[in-house]
């Protein structure tokens, strides 16, 4: 997938190049860059749901937008090359130090197509780029980096993008919402935001789940555009958390120093096949107390599990990994078995962080919630150990 729509100029001009032992600093990638490709600069739901669904929202707000110039892209065959270039090959590990990052996974940087497209906003002295793109059959994970080339977000921790909480984040308008050349859009899970990497650089990762959208047919191949504006920087207070067994429940914050930046920004991009590699797998059925347990996928882009559980119970998965590490769940849907028996059985899918490489085995644990105002309120259905290979 890494060695598809390559630029092949750009790319014989980046092969001649002897790379250095240590990455370049800034200013002199960007002299390198703009040797390969030129410089250009310029100026000025369809949502389909079904039956019981459940989206964890962590609160932020995304990232930045329209109006601009777009730089070509460049698509790196060497990973190695790409990790070796400023923040072009590691945007995804940067955006995995935060604690609050949405699909967490180790791998993105070795699975991801390297992109570097830039827009710029007169008047305005940030820069937005797409860094990396990875696809998998059921997500399409992007990251970006903004940067500063004054000091004006020296301070700031969090860079947002929805105008102070009053952008809709359910419309075409939004910021990170891509729009297809045939006018339909793909929302993001939920929303992103830039965080702080140095006095100049914010890095942010988007999550799109293609599966809600390519039932009626592919979306690779074609070309998206997406808009990013009505940045707000700020500093982020988590007030209040509540957590269970399973991990996070509730999170209250609170934002200081509101600051919206000028500029509007803009991003085509092409929507790359899924990627094959680094794929495992478990296929089952492995039943125990009623619960069924049919496979679990671990992709660079997230953890799949799907599982069947009895209609009366109201149930909450908790996966760990094999040092208890707890893989944060992002989203479950479920429908019944029979569509037309209200009494049957519940088929869920649920999405979690990605099992980490090194990760033979990780632990599935089922819990029934039987009073969710109680924090003890819950008992363990089953537990599942489940290899992957």
């Amino acid at each position: 997938m890494r060695k598809e729509n390559l630029d092949r100029s750009l790319l014989d001009e980046l092969n001649r190049l002897d790379p250095p032992a240590v990455p370049l600093e800034e200013g002199e990638w960007n002299r390198v860059l703009a040797s390969a490709r030129g410089q250009v600069r310029g100026g000025t739901r369809q949502r389909p749901r079904r039956g019981r669904w459940l989206r964890l929202v962590r609160s932020a707000a995304v990232a930045a937008a329209a109006c601009v110039v777009l730089l070509g892209s460049v698509n790196l065959a060497n990973p190695a090359l790409a990790e070796s270039l400023p923040l072009v090959g590691t945007l995804f590990s940067r955006i995995n130090r935060s604690e609050d990052t949405r699909l967490r996974s180790e791998q993105l940087n070795q699975y991801a197509q390297t992109v570097e497209q830039t827009a710029e906003s007169a008047h305005s002295p940030y820069t937005v780029t797409l860094g990396q793109i990875y696809r998998d059959e059921d997500w399409m994970r992007l990251s970006l980096v903004l940067t500063a080339a004054d000091d004006s977000l020296a301070g700031f921790d969090t860079i947002r993008a929805d105008a102070g909480g009053s952008m809709p984040l359910d419309t075409a308008e939004a910021s990170g919402v891509l729009i297809l050349e045939n006018g339909g859009t793909i929302l993001e899970e939920g929303t992103g935001w830039f965080t702080r990497q140095d006095d100049h650089t914010f890095v942010m990762g988007l999550n799109y789940p293609m599966f809600l959208y390519e039932t009626e047919g592919s979306l690779s191949g074609q070309s998206v555009t997406m808009h990013l504006h009505d940045l707000v920087a700020c500093n982020v207070e988590l007030l209040e958390e509540r957590t269970r067994e399973w991990g996070s429940e509730y999170c209250h914050w609170e934002y200081h120093n509101e600051t919206p930046l000028e500029g509007d920004y803009t991003l085509s991009f092409t929507i790359p096949e899924p990627g094959t590699e680094g794929i495992r797998t478990f296929t089952g059925p492995l039943t125990q107390n009623g619960v069924t347990l049919h496979s679990l996928t671990a992709t660079p882009a997230a953890a799949k599990l799907d599982l069947q559980v009895p209609a009366e119970d109201s149930i909450q998965p908790k996966l760990t990994t094999e040092d208890g590490t707890l893989l944060k769940l992002e989203r479950g849907e479920g429908v019944h078995v029979d569509e037309n028996d209200s009494n049957s059985d519940y088929r869920w899918t649920y999405y979690f962080d990605t099992v980490p490489e090194d990760c033979r085995n990780v632990t599935l644990t089922v819990y029934n919630i039987v009073d969710y105002d109680k924090p003890d309120g819950y008992e363990v259905l089953t537990e599942f150990t489940v290899p992957l290979s």
